[in-house]
């Protein structure tokens, strides 16, 4: 039985379509990230799972129970989580929490009890009393996934949830889902970036132009991109020291696809007039394919580092869905379930290094 099986579910704004016969069937425990540009229609997808929308044609069974015949009995399946803040200023957080459980019919005796267990669970409890107008947007965004698990759902929609946080922030969250993930919770995590999700999800699917370009586990993604030629990410790198020697360490390291040096640093890196030790104190620049995960990306700059490369700067460019979208076939007709057994590797966050520049470097 699929935690979640949609069917050719179809929506429409006037002559617009949004979803275009969506097919996917998702077992428990999964956790899929929903990825697609702006405009995609994943936002829609899941406002019809979490029963605001109605669809036009076509349908969604949780747990075999249908969302357009019994959207009661799903709404207490389901935690949604939109991707825009709609607290109560006035409340406390603790305030907040127990008003979401009378909604759900939590007994007015064990409410205290279930704020203060989930403030704890998002580690905001040492914030229960403070207004919500005090908190910052990423201790918000704990506190409404916090509220979608006042009624303990088996299913999590969480729309865009790292969108507007700062990096600190981005790592509790991703911390927290991956603790939603081990209490065997199934979750949909919609977002514009690959990269931000990858390392969380067991499972990955494109959704473009209202229509599922691709989907598989994780390691299948890769692998079809891998094939295809497609970098999950442009990593750009800034350096001074032996560009030869880093170029090198680049070259051999794992998931990089291409190394390219950038203007107007190029030019300096293979300059025969200019002085060596010149050479070595102006600043570089590197563009990098990169296909690999989080973790072989730390690697990559501990060698550099470790061999004397001085890092100015180490970070994602840019996430390439364009060219992922033109790379991933169309799938067959018949789609193999989301399983949960293919699992991924632990979160590695995002390391970023930054070095003093030698004063004669050229920015």
């Amino acid at each position: 039985m699929y935690a979640i099986e949609i069917r050719n579910l179809t929506k429409r704004y006037g002559r617009r379509i949004a979803l275009d016969k969506v097919s996917l069937s998702i077992d428990p425990g999964a956790v899929l990230g929903l990825v697609g540009p702006v405009g995609a229609g994943k936002t829609t997808l899941l406002r019809i799972l979490a029963t605001v929308l109605q669809p036009n044609d076509g349908d969604i069974f949780i747990d075999t129970i249908s969302i357009k015949q019994h959207p009661q009995q799903i709404r207490q399946l389901i935690g949604y989580m939109p991707s825009t803040l709609g607290t109560i200023n006035d409340m406390t957080a603790s305030e907040y929490l127990e008003f979401y459980a009378a909604c759900y019919n939590v007994p007015e005796a064990d409410r205290p009890a279930l704020s203060n267990d989930l403030l704890q669970l998002v580690d905001l409890y040492h914030r229960r009393n403070d207004p919500l107008e005090r908190l910052s947007i990423g201790m918000k965004k704990r506190l409404e996934l916090a509220r979608t698990l006042v009624h303990d759902p088996q299913i999590m929609l969480l729309d865009e949830p790292f969108t507007g946080l700062d990096p600190r922030a981005r790592v509790e969250t991703r911390a927290l889902i991956n603790e939603l993930r081990s209490l065997g919770k199934t979750i949909i995590i919609t977002s514009p970036l690959l990269a931000e999700v990858e390392d969380i999800c067991t499972h990955i699917a494109f959704l473009n132009n209202g229509k599922i370009d691709f989907w598989g586990s994780s390691s299948d993604v890769n692998i079809h991109f891998a094939d295809h030629h497609v970098p999950h990410r442009i990593i750009g790198i800034r350096f001074l020291g032996d560009a030869d020697r880093a170029i090198a360490i680049m070259t051999e390291a794992a998931g990089v696809r291409d190394v390219r040096p950038i203007q107007p640093y190029a030019a300096a890196m293979t300059s025969a007039t200019l002085p060596a030790q010149t050479t070595l104190n102006l600043l570089k620049e590197m563009h990098l394919s990169f296909t690999g995960d989080y973790t072989a990306a730390s690697n990559l700059l501990r060698k550099l580092m470790h061999s004397g490369t001085q890092v100015v700067s180490f970070s994602e460019l840019s996430n390439p869905l364009p060219a992922i979208n033109n790379a991933i076939s169309s799938p067959s007709s018949i789609m193999p379930p989301i399983s949960v057994e293919d699992n991924i590797k632990p979160v590695t966050e995002t390391i970023e290094a930054a070095t003093t520049p030698n004063e004669n470097a050229h920015l």
